[in-house]
């Protein structure tokens, strides 16, 4: 008979599936910011028109053609 028992290798081991568990819960989540590099931009949720993100929104400027926009 071997020292390790069939139960003792599995309380250990379920006792390190737990701990590994609490460790990846524990974890802090990180979330990155929307960045750009344009001068202003919006963007909204479809469904709700609630602005997820906007920058410098309220200055007036000229209308960009669609080749533009799509080609910067």
């Amino acid at each position: 008979m071997s020292f390790f028992s069939y139960n003792f290798l599995g309380d250990i081991m379920r006792v390190l599936k737990y701990f590994i568990l609490f460790v990846i819960l524990c974890m802090p989540i990180s979330t990155k910011a929307y960045e750009t590099s344009a001068t202003s931009a919006i963007l909204m949720d479809i469904d709700s028109g609630k602005i997820i993100y906007s920058k410098d929104i309220h200055n007036k400027r000229s209308i960009a053609s669609i080749s533009n926009i799509m080609t910067t």
